[in-house]
C-alpha cells in the first residue's frame, strides 16, 4: 500500500488526469458500457483515497460536474448520484454536499422554467435559465456582456420574474456558461440551425444589422472579453465550420 502511495502520488498531475477520467466515463458518448460503470466508479474512488492532492481533483471534478450539468451533458443522471454516494463514503459529507446542491439547484430550475413559461409564452425566442446557488458552483467572475435587443426583453421579464418570487436575492447572468440554439439563413436555399456557445450567439445576432463587422467592433457591441471573443469567432471561421468568413 505505501509503494503504490509513492508511486501514484510521484506526479503533480495525477489528480487532475483523475478527474479527467471521472468526467470522461460520465458525459455523454461514455466508452463504458453500462454494466462496468459501478466497477470503474469503485476504482476512481480507489484511486482517490491513495491521492494526496485531494483538492485539485475536487476542484476540477466540481468543474467537470458543473460543465455536464449545465450544458446537459450527463449521460445518465442516476450515474451522476451513484458517483456522488461513492465519493461522499471516502470523501465525507462537506464537499460531496456541495455536488448534491447543485444537482438540487439543476432540479429546481427546471421547475422555476415550467412556472415562467405557463406564465409568459409571446416571446419570439425559447429561454432556459439554471439558476446556481452562489457557493455551491465553482465560482468565477460575471463578464460584463452586452445583451442583443433580441434577448433583453425576455432576459429582463425572467429576472422580474425570478426577484417577485425570491424578494431579496440577487440574479446575474453568467453569459459564458450557456448555449444556444440559433436559425441561420445563409442564403436564399441554406437554412440552417447552429448549435453554439452563449458568446457564439452573440456574435451571430450582430450580423443580423450587417454583414461585416471587425473584431474591434464586435469586442464594442458584445462586451465580451477578447481572449473569448477569439474563441467564439475564429472556432466558425475555421475552414471545416465555414460559419463566417475571415480577412484576411
Amino acid at each position: 500500500k505505501e509503494a503504490f502511495e509513492e508511486f501514484i502520488n510521484k506526479e503533480y498531475y495525477t489528480s487532475a488526469l483523475l478527474a479527467r477520467f471521472a468526467n470522461d466515463i460520465l458525459k455523454k458518448g461514455t466508452k463504458v458500457s453500462t454494466a462496468d460503470l459501478e466497477n470503474t466508479f469503485d476504482h476512481v474512488v480507489m484511486l482517490y483515497g491513495y491521492i494526496r492532492d485531494k483538492d485539485i481533483f475536487e476542484r476540477d471534478y466540481q468543474m467537470y460536474l458543473a460543465s455536464r450539468l449545465l450544458q446537459n451533458l450527463s449521460e445518465s443522471e442516476q450515474s451522476e448520484r451513484s458517483m456522488i454516494g461513492k465519493l461522499k463514503n471516502e470523501a465525507g459529507y462537506h464537499w460531496t454536499s456541495k455536488l448534491e446542491d447543485m444537482f438540487k439547484d439543476i432540479q429546481r430550475s427546471k421547475e422555476l422554467m415550467v412556472d415562467f413559461k405557463k406564465k409568459y409564452s409571446d416571446f419570439a425566442c425559447e429561454l432556459n435559465v439554471s439558476v446556481c446557488t452562489t457557493g455551491a458552483w465553482p465560482t468565477s467572475s460575471i463578464q460584463p456582456v452586452k445583451k442583443p435587443p433580441d434577448i433583453v426583453m425576455v432576459s429582463e421579464r425572467f429576472t422580474q420574474f425570478y426577484l417577485n418570487r425570491f424578494s431579496g436575492r440577487r440574479l446575474n447572468f453568467q453569459m459564458d456558461k450557456g448555449k444556444a440554439d440559433v436559425q441561420v439563413q445563409f442564403n436564399a436555399k441554406c437554412k440552417k440551425i447552429l448549435t453554439c456557445s452563449t458568446y457564439q450567439m452573440l456574435v451571430l445576432l450582430l450580423f443580423n444589422n450587417k454583414t461585416t463587422w471587425t473584431f474591434k467592433e464586435m469586442q464594442d457591441a458584445t462586451g465580451i472579453p477578447k481572449e473569448d471573443l477569439q474563441v467564439a469567432a475564429l472556432s466558425m471561421a475555421h475552414p471545416k465550420v465555414k460559419v463566417m468568413r475571415k480577412a484576411p
